[in-house]
């Protein structure tokens, strides 16, 4: 789940070494794409390095499997030309304050449903810690299938990644790399016939998981898990970022779009306003300290006769001691 690539002193230092060589060529390709991302997330010439260092060496044995997969994983976003997604930082929020519940009955619905197979989610910058103090600023994701190796293989760019095996039915895959260069990838396996995720708990890596690493991989499992959620259940349609939500409000940028070609990733966020909760103070005791009631998600009938189900997610509210 965790490995440690020690290249330089940090994941910057890599990325300025490595956009020094470009010895790939790929870096330069990416970068044409000119992705206008928002300017709290990562942005376009970094993640385009992270991307170059890392799709095409897949298939190099020298690192361990933890790297590999990530590579692979990456390598796959890159050749399917799958999109990028900017995570909003209420929505971030609304889903750490969420309990996700059953895993099993979520992934037996969501497997059948799920609108895409592979994506780059950005998260807001310095929100997401790791255990060593590196922030996670980015989440690979991939879902693979063994009745469908199309979904995990392609060729583009002078990279070709092959489906790999695997035992379960289904495979859901997350990795980043943090900014303190740390490498994380977990993932778990569904099997139709019976709903059940398996999760093995070792490392892929060649670095000693502990107790906090662990927890840490949970909350980025939590958050996949939300994201596909929301993306399969919740979302009604996702904006594309807008130019001028990339630029800074100091009014040193223009406010016009360039007139060179560019891309911009979508907005994952939640369309409707989420009402703040207020306890009312006309009771005998005494006002409860301001907290999260924490969300969870819900199964409920819905269709003709009500004989379908659906999963509803029950938005987390801040309760405050303030009148209504």
């Amino acid at each position: 789940m965790k490995n440690i690539t020690v290249i330089a002193d940090s994941r910057d230092s890599q990325i300025k070494a490595f956009i020094k060589t470009d010895s790939n060529g790929l870096y330069k390709i990416l970068a044409r794409k000119n992705y206008k991302i928002p300017k709290s997330y990562i942005q376009w010439r970094e993640l385009a390095a992270l991307i170059s260092m890392n799709a095409p060496v897949f298939n190099h044995h020298s690192l361990d499997l933890a790297q590999r997969f990530t590579a692979h994983r990456i390598a796959l976003w890159v050749v399917q030309d799958a999109p990028i997604y900017c995570l909003d930082s209420q929505l971030l929020q609304q889903f750490q304050q969420t309990d996700v519940g059953d895993e099993n009955l979520i992934f037996r619905d969501l497997i059948s449903q799920i609108p895409l197979h592979s994506m780059m989610l950005l998260l807001p910058s310095k929100t997401v810690m790791s255990p060593e103090g590196g922030y996670v600023d980015f989440l690979n994701i991939h879902c693979s299938d063994i009745r469908h190796p199309e979904w995990s293989e392609g060729e583009k760019y002078g990279i070709s990644p092959h489906f790999l095996k695997h035992e379960q039915d289904i495979c859901f895959h997350f990795g980043c790399i943090d900014t303190k260069a740390t490498l994380w990838f977990s993932g778990w396996g569904v099997n139709e016939d019976d709903g059940i995720i398996h999760q093995q708990p070792i490392s892929y890596g060649s670095a000693k998981v502990g107790t906090k690493d662990d927890s840490f991989v949970r909350q980025l499992r939590s958050l996949t898990m939300q994201c596909l959620m929301f993306l399969t259940f919740e979302s009604s349609g996702n904006d594309d970022v807008t130019f001028k939500e990339t630029i800074n409000s100091t009014g040193f940028h223009p406010l016009k779009e360039p007139k060179e070609k560019c891309l911009y990733p979508r907005w994952l966020r939640d369309q409707e306003k989420t009402p703040t909760r207020h306890i009312r103070e006309n009771t005998s005791h005494a006002s409860p300290t301001p907290h999260w009631r924490r969300g969870h998600w819900r199964r409920v009938a819905v269709g003709r006769g009500r004989v379908h189900r659906r999963w509803n997610w029950i938005k987390p509210t801040f309760v405050t001691g303030s009148l209504e």
